[in-house]
């Protein structure tokens, strides 16, 4: 083989050309250690950047896990209330678990210590049930929710799973179940889609797959591998280089559900990470060559520019040392002087230069820097906005359901004893209502209601809710002047806020001390040098303190005290989005929020509001003909469009009650088609979000231009906007049927008079 080097072949030493090229060569080797660094850099950058992202994405699905399996259980707990279980009426209360179970795939099963199963929604009433196969290894007490490992259904036999709650019947503890098939675990993937390119997979207790988001109907039932699960029994969380069941090669990150046990796996393909570095070295490798190419070409011109003068001087050089007479020639000195002042300068120059671009990169960088770190902040609100959305629809919907059959059951009730129990069935339902616009407070996905607030009427009914709150061994102090100015923003949002802060007082008090909370006018001038808050502007406030004889806080946490999901509090009893919630109401009324804490002198926290000079509201006197009459009659069809099967039929019953007629229709398009049949309605009552091309807002468009005279209202547990339809009533779920018979009344009425005026 010739050989292909040859032409390569450095110069003889000390020549110019040789010289250059070496330069040039030491110039570009660095650059190409650079680019094999800059790859592994960037490898090992995007791995730790996937991982860490993995990791908080794992941790959150095992939340979510969890929370199926709580409204499971808070289901089974709310049946298991029913006097005919405590009585032993079974084939009642088979009844009873029927209607809550009927229509899916979900069962519903009375089991006692022996595992022997005597009521199983899946099966008629007197006929033989099967043995329960969920806990065939028994319950798991080291956790909060009972909840089984993967099983086959002894009826349909599907991959199923099942959450249990213990009960008692006639005096004999037994288990009440709630099994379900293992696909509605997959839908925990389809609410919070997975990036391209990852795997995720749910594990039970024991390892074997439950969902997973490539080929479920494949994988359900294997067991993880065993490195998999000796990594899950030594540790609750972690990363694992191991390979799928499919045999890629991926970098899994495991999180274990810390009320149920289950397992989330990340899977991250470790062939995808590596393609971000692989085409960085290749980009910065074809760069370095091509300068290479470049820089030779340009030594070899510059070594025959410089060759002539040189050879000039080598001849002087050899007549000088012969002895001889060396002419001036000022010309090639000249170019040498001038050559090497050039370079002398353009080093300079290429040094400032350096100096310059390296402190744009830095500048550069912090900036980039910060950038990510406010993204990062946006993308966690924006998946707890959504996060909270979903669960507010869903669980308002549930909570719908409740609501609607214990007013139902309250209505047919003639125990004392069951009336009691159901009156705090509807208290607790308020509470979880509550909670729930709590919850959207926190994603700041609710539509609040703004109003102009007199504090002095408001504060002091807030006041017995917060003593009760942070307990009777705190003194709580309530201090306003005497002409407070009103202030305009969300009620229900402010009274949040100022329980929030109490109770973050309590804990830091640990039950015991002294909460004031004071109320007071404050006005800033253009020309104050100093501002409780950088964000507030000249003009005049209403200032709301809440202060403490608490632990106090460092400087440092004060500083972060208002970052979303920051906080003081051990693991698991705080989520940091309290005092975000404080910083985010008082910034959506105009004004601003400041802490000023010292360690063991106390914490004051106060709200800076701008007074507003628009009217208060005044109060509804009692005995207001708007409150809810149990007892009132109402006339009309009403067109009930309710995409829930149990809230559309409680409601519809209820509703039929109070005097109604109702019609049901499951989706916008239906009930439109029924409209158009020849259906006489009265009024239509719709669901938002509904599945179907329309959505609640379409349906009354759409009813503005087949049926301007028709009346609607709207009802929606989810978080949506409706300016589209800013003139129709709506109805927040979890709504009262009584005050909803009459909001339906009052909507007719304007129908009903232009027909009248029509008529005439």
């Amino acid at each position: 083989m010739p050989n292909r080097t040859s032409s390569f072949t450095l110069p003889r030493a000390g020549s110019v050309n040789g010289k250059l090229r070496a330069m040039v060569w030491l110039i570009v080797l660095p650059t190409l250690l650079l680019s094999v660094i800059a790859g592994v850099a960037v490898f090992l950058a995007e791995r730790r950047a996937a991982i860490a992202a993995a990791t908080e994405t794992a941790e959150a699905l095992s939340l979510v896990a969890d929370r199926e399996m709580a409204v499971r259980t808070a289901l089974l707990q709310a049946l298991s209330v029913s006097p005919s279980l405590a009585e032993g009426r079974l084939e009642q209360f088979h009844g009873e678990a029927l209607r809550l179970a009927g229509g899916t795939d979900n069962t519903i099963a009375l089991i006692d210590e022996d595992g022997h199963q005597l009521i199983n929604t899946r099966i008629p009433w007197g006929r033989p049930l099967p043995g329960s196969r969920g806990f065939v290894g028994g319950i798991d007490r080291s956790r909060r929710l009972i909840v089984s490992n993967l099983y086959l259904g002894p009826v349909d036999r599907m991959p199923s799973f099942a959450v249990r709650v213990p009960v008692t019947v006639m005096g004999r503890p037994m288990f009440l179940g709630y099994g379900s098939p293992v696909g509605a675990m997959q839908q925990i993937f389809r609410q919070q889609p997975l990036p391209e390119g990852w795997l995720g997979v749910v594990l039970d207790r024991e390892g074997t797959v439950v969902a997973r988001t490539k080929d479920p109907e494949k994988r359900v039932g294997q067991r993880a591998s065993a490195n998999m699960l000796r990594a899950m029994k030594a540790a609750d969380r972690g990363v694992v280089d191991a390979r799928t069941l499919d045999g890629v090669p991926v970098f899994t990150v495991f999180s274990r559900a810390p009320d149920s046990g289950w397992v989330v796996l990340i899977g991250l393909s470790q062939e995808e990470l590596a393609k971000g570095a692989w085409t960085a070295f290749a980009m910065t490798l074809c760069l370095s060559l091509l300068f290479i190419v470049l820089a030779l070409l340009l030594a070899r011109r510059m070594s025959q520019a410089i060759e002539f003068p040189l050879r000039r001087l080598r001849k002087d050089a050899i007549r000088m040392g012969r002895g001889g007479t060396v002419e001036e020639t000022p010309a090639g000195i000249e170019e040498i002087d001038v050559v090497q002042r050039a370079l002398a300068t353009a080093s300079r120059e290429r040094a400032g230069s350096e100096q310059r671009l390296r402190e744009e990169v830095d500048a550069a960088v912090a900036q980039t820097r910060d950038a990510q770190q406010a993204a990062l902040r946006s993308q966690k609100l924006e998946a707890l906005g959504r996060l909270t959305g979903g669960i507010a629809h869903d669980f308002n919907n549930l909570l719908q359901t409740m609501t609607t059959g214990l007013q139902l059951a309250r209505r047919l009730s003639q125990d004392p004893r069951a009336n009691a129990a159901l009156d705090a069935c509807q208290r607790a339902t308020g509470k979880a209502s509550q909670l729930t616009r709590q919850l959207l407070a926190f994603g700041r996905q609710q539509v609040g209601h703004e109003a102009v607030i007199d504090l002095r009427r408001q504060l002091p009914e807030l006041m017995a809710l917060v003593g009760g709150a942070v307990g009777s061994a705190i003194e709580v102090e309530l201090v306003m002047d005497d002409e407070l100015w009103p202030v305009r923003a969300d009620p229900v949002q402010l009274e949040l806020a100022v329980l929030n802060l109490a109770l973050n007082a309590r804990d830091a008090m640990h039950g015991r001390g002294r909460l004031i909370v004071s109320v007071r006018n404050r006005v800033f001038e253009a020309g104050d040098l100093v501002l409780p808050a950088p964000e507030l502007a000249a003009g005049e406030y209403v200032a709301v303190s809440v202060r403490d004889s608490g632990d106090g806080m460092s400087q440092e946490q004060v500083e972060r005290a208002f970052e979303p999901f920051f906080t003081t509090k051990p693991v698991g009893q705080g989520t940091g989005l309290g005092l975000a919630q404080v910083y985010a109401l008082a910034k959506s009324a105009g004004g601003s929020a400041a802490i000023v804490s010292k360690i063991g002198l106390g914490t004051e926290v106060t709200l800076w509001l701008p007074r507003s000079l628009g009217q208060v509201e005044a109060e509804a006197p009692d005995g207001d003909a708007t409150v809810p009459a149990p007892d009132r009659r109402h006339a009309g069809t009403v067109l009930l469009v309710e995409d829930e099967p149990l809230v559309r039929e409680l409601t519809a019953q209820a509703l039929e009650e109070r005097g109604y007629r109702v019609q049901t229709a499951p989706t916008a398009d239906q009930a439109l088609e029924m409209l158009r049949g020849g259906l006489a309605a009265d009024v239509v009552l719709s669901d938002i979000v509904m599945p179907g091309i329309r959505s609640g807002v379409d349906l009354v468009r759409t009813l503005r231009v087949l049926k301007p005279t028709l009346p609607v209202v709207l009802a929606s547990g989810h978080p949506v906007r409706i300016e589209e339809a800013p003139d129709v009533p709506l109805v927040a779920k979890p709504y009262d049927v009584d005050a909803l018979a009459d909001v339906l009344a009052e909507a007719m009425n304007p129908a009903r008079e232009a027909v009248d005026l029509g008529g005439r």
